[in-house]
């Protein structure tokens, strides 16, 4: 095993260890195709990205600008690594925070977590 393989071992173990905290909320996303609904539910979190780093702040204030949205209308989503992602399109059940929660874009998994990050918006 490389060291790199040691770190990510360690680092995927402290997610699964903690996921309680950091996965808090429950869900099903749905997305329409071909005239099929299909769901995919997961244990999430969803964060406002001010409250994340300058790298976070900067990238949804760049997906805002592309999708033609308010910044303060973006979250970022992390879901479970022994879930499913709900691919882009898919749109959670439930209301979030008063309006819809829409996954538009995923980045690349880290090399160390296995964890990709989603970029939504909130329709109100």
């Amino acid at each position: 095993m490389s060291r790199v393989d040691a770190i990510r071992a360690r680092v995927q173990s402290r997610l699964r260890a903690n996921a309680d905290v950091i996965y808090r909320h429950q869900g099903t996303f749905t997305r329409q195709q071909n005239g099929r609904t299909r769901e995919y539910p997961c244990r999430f979190s969803v964060r406002d990205p001010v409250k994340g780093s300058r790298d976070q702040v900067a990238a949804a204030e760049a997906f805002a600008t592309a999708a033609g949205a308010a910044f303060r209308d973006v979250r970022v989503l992390t879901v479970h690594p022994d879930d499913a992602r709900p691919p882009e399109g898919a749109v959670l059940a439930d209301p979030w925070d008063g309006g819809r929660l829409e996954v538009r874009s995923w980045s690349q998994p880290s090399d160390f977590t296995g964890q990709a990050i989603a970029l939504c918006l909130l329709r109100r």
